[in-house]
């Protein structure tokens, strides 16, 4: 009763200053909200960081998830991802991840969290109040979340008897004696939970980042031991796609295969690739990724394909992961307490800027606070359109001139998307489905279906802005 009480109280003070938002807003209604009262975005992530932790302490003490919603906080409820199980969004999620199997891991496409682990639904911590994230690892997963960050650290732990153990915390790194982990818990206490999804889902793959903050062989070592006995199926056999002795360079790791694809790491009967800095002492397990990624924090200026962002040139796309996060942490805020809330929110990854790095190229988000309902999942969708496709619009799947897709009759005429090598080529003339197929064939392709937001934007771009071209997808019946 006293968390609830506390939540109550609280609520009546953040409304009292005008605070409160609309039932069913997005948090961002938030960041508008506290503009107009304070010229710092301290105070308001401040506000919001209390609501949120009380929030989570209400539904962890059994009240139903209306009872514990406070202005600030976004809108959390114990069935949010099970809802989303059921809609178009997952299937659109899941069909376009299906897409990127074949592609290699250079260009294929992730959504991604940052700080995964640092969640208000998880146990109460010091640093966790301080929160990336809102939803546990499991229910990240549950949204089509396919990569995750995992922030492991060398120091004494509570929880291994004050002993030295592999710890997951939101904290400073050795240098600065882990400054901000307290009681959070043991790599071996978070890990199964991600096995276990696995283990529910023997599909998927998933991209493990592990920020290095051990600083000592006895820290690798530990790490090692915990991966090779957690990420295991039932019958024992290993989940992890480990490097093998001769990917191991003279920098004493083995780089970031990037011209592999998920099917490959599927073919060899695992699950995982982890990646991290390139350190000997995890070497046989997880591969380092220094020279085969690039990654930056999210910029204002980001701008829909073609024009994309200066940041990085289109070689570094071509052949590296580019990776971009943004950080929703009260210590982040504080860093700079002149950062006005909307200064603040065009740091941030927003929808607009999510679907414009997506057409991009952009592999992989490092989204904070991420929901299903929030539109930056919805904004990663660069195939179907809004609750497409429909049988009853047709069987055969076209481009339309706004780069999404739905399905037409298969005996309406339409130019052909042609796959020939790595190039698109369009039919000079329209035609109805089989005989599209088969004028692929005799340009010496197949008639194709793009595989990433970049290839998606590439041909729509040989396309032109009108017309709609056919697409080799074909639901069946």
């Amino acid at each position: 009763m006293r968390v609830v009480r506390s939540v109550l109280v609280t609520a009546a003070v953040l409304a009292a200053l005008g605070l409160a938002v609309p039932a069913g807003a997005h948090a961002q209604l938030v960041d508008e909200t506290c503009a107009g009262l304070s010229p710092s975005n301290v105070p308001c992530v401040g506000a919001q960081k209390l609501a949120e932790r009380l929030s989570a302490e209400c539904r962890r003490v059994g009240r139903p998830a209306k009872d514990c919603q406070l202005p600030l906080g976004h809108r959390v409820g114990d069935d949010i991802a099970k809802a989303y199980a059921g809609s178009w969004l997952h299937r659109a999620a899941a069909f376009q991840y299906a897409l990127g199997d074949r592609v290699p891991l250079r260009q294929a496409q992730w959504v991604g969290t940052h700080n995964s682990f640092n969640s208000v639904s998880d146990d109460a911590t010091l640093s966790k109040t301080d929160s990336n994230q809102q939803l546990t690892l499991a229910q990240q997963l549950d949204v089509d979340v396919r990569a995750l960050e995992l922030d492991v650290h060398w120091l004494p732990s509570v929880h291994a008897g004050g002993a030295n153990a592999v710890v997951v915390c939101h904290g400073r790194g050795p240098d600065e004696q882990d400054f901000g982990c307290t009681n959070e818990r043991l790599f071996s206490q978070v890990l199964p939970q991600i096995a276990s999804w696995l283990n529910g889902h023997r599909q998927e793959v998933l991209l493990l980042y592990l920020e290095d903050e051990l600083g000592d062989a006895a820290g690798y070592t530990e790490t090692v031991k915990v991966l090779d006995t957690v990420l295991r199926r039932p019958d024992g056999s290993s989940l992890i796609y480990r490097p093998s002795r001769s990917e191991i360079t003279a920098k004493g790791c083995a780089d970031l295969p990037l011209g592999v694809s998920r099917d490959d790491v599927r073919r060899r009967g695992a699950r995982v690739v982890l990646v991290g800095n390139c350190r000997s002492g995890w070497a046989s397990h997880v591969y380092g990724w220094d020279d085969g990624h690039v990654e930056s924090g999210s910029t204002p200026n980001y701008r829909p394909f073609p024009t994309c962002d200066a940041t990085y040139a289109r070689s570094v796309y071509d052949t590296k992961l580019v990776r971009y996060y943004e950080d929703s942490t009260f210590v982040s805020s504080a860093i700079d307490p002149t950062t006005s809330p909307k200064a603040a929110q065009a740091e941030m990854l927003t929808p607009e800027k999510a679907a414009a790095m997506t057409r991009c190229g952009v592999n992989l988000f490092g989204f904070d606070q991420l929901l299903p309902d929030d539109d930056r999942i919805a904004a990663t969708i660069w195939s179907w359109e809004k609750d497409k496709p429909n049988v009853r619009d047709g069987r055969c799947a076209v481009q339309r001139p706004s780069g999404r897709w739905i399905t037409r009759p298969c005996g309406t005429k339409h130019r052909a998307a042609c796959r020939v090598g790595s190039a698109w080529r369009l039919t000079p003339r329209a035609l109805t489905y089989d005989p599209a197929k088969e004028a692929c064939r005799e340009r010496g392709g197949v008639l194709g279906v793009p595989r990433t937001g970049y290839d998606n934007s590439l041909l729509r771009t040989l396309a032109g802005p009108s017309g709609e071209v056919w697409l080799g997808h074909r639901l069946p019946g």
